[in-house]
């Protein structure tokens, strides 16, 4: 093995990589594919109900609404980086207790009435 003097420590030289299996000679053939969905008879050309529709956004939505007013009033971090005064965090504080129960009431008055339209 052969060693070179580098400063005061020895270095042996970098074993060479090894070198690769043979592949078998039998390859598969690759084949374009299709990104399209084989239409069925059934595919919702009856307008079948998604899984998010727009009164499950809607709810969802509201409720986002009504649980960042809790965030930004209750928690402090806005008001500690200043993305908020502390005068700001006291009115959204005030402001959850009318926000959320209004929120609550939209968020079950849609449920009921997009149970009712099934």
């Amino acid at each position: 093995m052969i060693r070179w003097h580098a400063g005061a420590s020895t270095v042996a030289p970098a074993l060479p990589p090894p070198t690769p299996a043979p592949r078998p000679a039998t390859r598969r053939r690759l084949r374009p594919c299709s990104a399209k969905k084989p239409a069925d008879d059934g595919d919702r050309a009856g307008g079948g109900s998604s899984l998010l529709s727009k009164s499950v956004l809607l709810r969802s939505g509201v409720a986002l609404f009504a649980l960042g007013f809790v965030d930004a009033g209750y928690s402090g971090d806005w008001s500690r980086i200043g993305a908020i005064s502390k005068d700001t965090e006291d009115l959204l504080k005030q402001g959850a207790y009318a926000v959320v129960p209004l929120s609550l009431a939209l968020i079950f008055s849609l449920s009921q009435d997009s149970s009712s339209e099934s």
